[in-house]
């Protein structure tokens, strides 16, 4: 594998939610969901229950945890909960950049598979600490969405628009919160509220092919292609930070969604 002796200094131009500009629509997720769907009154038969006291006993939040995703996964329309999977993210924006890489544009309704094939390796609930963390193992993400760049890596000219398709193996995640204890607007059941949220992860291997890029020209576009997958894991490493500060951004949003609909009286016993 071609390796090279660089060191990107990549700078994005940061909006009010950072790296990852998110257009709110139907499809995508925020840092806040709209939803005035009521919440559930009586606990459906994915959604085991713990003890309030030690909700962590017998790993007993990790499988309450896990065995949402089923659930999720597919949808809860009754309670305003959309299926993720796939995922859908409207728009993500690259603008501006220095050093050895300079892009401007972004990509357009990204559509994400393979997030409901996710492991809950850990979770763990402290009330009196107000924490929530877990940590997801998801063996293979596959990205499809439309793309419009412009700029340089190293002296290479990228120039396109059109179709993008991207594949994440191995992708480790761990995600840590602080939460608080609030009454649901409408009902005044006691529900889970993320406050702040951290998202740390790893990626085993990335595959990413763009198309149509300098106007069809296959010959430039393959040396791009060549070169983002040969160097897949120092792309990502560059990335991480800013990306780590987006994910945080679209979870934050899914998992308060959630939560506001799952009264802690239905679980907590």
């Amino acid at each position: 594998m071609y390796k090279t002796n660089w060191n990107w200094k990549l700078q994005f131009s940061l909006s009010a939610i950072g790296f990852l500009y998110l257009i709110p629509s139907a499809a995508a997720y925020t840092r806040e969901i709209i939803n005035d769907k009521p919440p559930l009154q009586e606990r459906p038969p994915w959604l085991q229950t713990c003890k309030r006291a030690n909700p962590n006993e017998n790993k007993c939040f990790r499988q309450l945890f896990e065995g949402c995703f089923p659930a999720l996964a597919a949808g809860i329309p009754a309670i305003g909960v959309r299926s993720f999977e796939p995922l859908n993210i409207d728009q993500v924006s690259v603008s501006k950049g220095s050093g050895n890489l300079v892009l401007s544009g972004g990509f357009q309704n990204l559509i994400i598979r393979g997030p409901s094939n996710a492991t809950v390796r850990r979770a763990n609930l402290d009330l009196a600490r107000r924490q929530l963390n877990f940590e997801l193992e998801l063996p293979r993400l596959r990205i499809k969405a439309k793309y419009n760049l412009k700029g340089n890596i190293l002296l290479l000219p990228l120039v396109g628009s059109g179709d993008v398709a991207m594949a994440l193996k191995n992708v480790n995640t761990a995600v840590y919160t602080k939460i608080s204890l609030r009454n649901e607007t409408q009902t005044g059941d006691e529900i889970i509220h993320i406050d702040e949220m951290k998202v740390s992860f790893q990626v085993g291997a990335m595959r990413i092919h763009l198309k149509n890029l300098f106007n069809g020209n296959e010959i430039l576009a393959a040396s791009i292609n060549g070169f983002l997958n040969q160097n897949g894991n120092e792309v990502i490493a560059e990335l991480r930070p800013d990306l780590e500060m987006g994910l945080a951004d679209i979870f934050h949003g899914l998992w308060n969604n959630v939560f506001s609909k799952m009264p802690t009286k239905l679980w907590l016993i």
